[in-house]
């Protein structure tokens, strides 16, 4: 392992190696085996934050029949309004910003409920510079590379144990259940990398 800030060369010993990259998991795999076959497919999604006076306190909404079928759920959150979500395939990036496009949909759909919101039902107009940040994520769809051919990608987690190396991965899942993933990653090393006398399970 090379220290970046010291530039100092050292070595890791361990009984097992666990790749836990979110989106960027199949990089990492490549270091261990250029040819590997991918088990992500990244899927991007913007995010915007709204004044608080946009939504009710304590009320939010979801549509699950926006103008292209994507959801779109609009919440209070930390006394402003939080507004999601896109969804787009692509090529996962580590410096990424939202693209306007995604943002001006986001507006598009909201003014759809926002037109005939307020007291009397007036309205409320929605503008670009209401936005008061903005943000873009991508999504670790994961699939297990030694899956049978044509297996489909998965919002849940997958874990997967390279035989020939004995490497070991965690791709995909969610923020909600990333306990769960640890667990569950855990426990399959240590039954795999026969640790069992020393460790149980989570």
């Amino acid at each position: 392992v090379k220290d970046r800030v010291s530039g100092k060369l050292f070595d890791v010993r361990a009984r097992s190696i666990l790749f836990a990259g979110g989106p960027f998991t199949d990089q990492m795999r490549r270091i261990e085996d250029p040819r590997c076959r991918p088990a992500v497919a990244a899927a991007a999604g913007t995010h915007i934050v709204l004044p608080g006076y946009y939504c009710s306190n304590g009320i939010g909404m979801l549509d699950i029949n926006t103008s292209d079928g994507r959801f779109l759920f609009f919440l209070p959150w930390m006394g402003k309004t939080l507004v999601g979500t896109t969804d787009r395939k692509g090529p996962v990036v580590s410096c990424h910003g939202p693209p306007e496009e995604e943002i001006q949909w986001l507006l598009a759909e909201c003014k759809k409920y926002l037109a005939h919101a307020g007291d009397g039902g007036d309205g409320l107009e929605i503008r670009r510079t209401d936005v008061l940040s903005a943000w873009q994520g991508f999504r670790p769809l994961a699939s297990d590379p030694n899956a049978p051919p044509g297996a489909p990608v998965s919002r849940d987690h997958v874990i997967s144990r390279n035989p020939d190396t004995g490497i070991t991965f965690i791709t995909g899942g969610k923020w909600t259940t990333y306990r769960e993933m640890a667990q569950d990653v855990i426990d399959r090393v240590i039954e795999s990398s026969g640790l069992s006398d020393k460790a149980g399970p989570c």
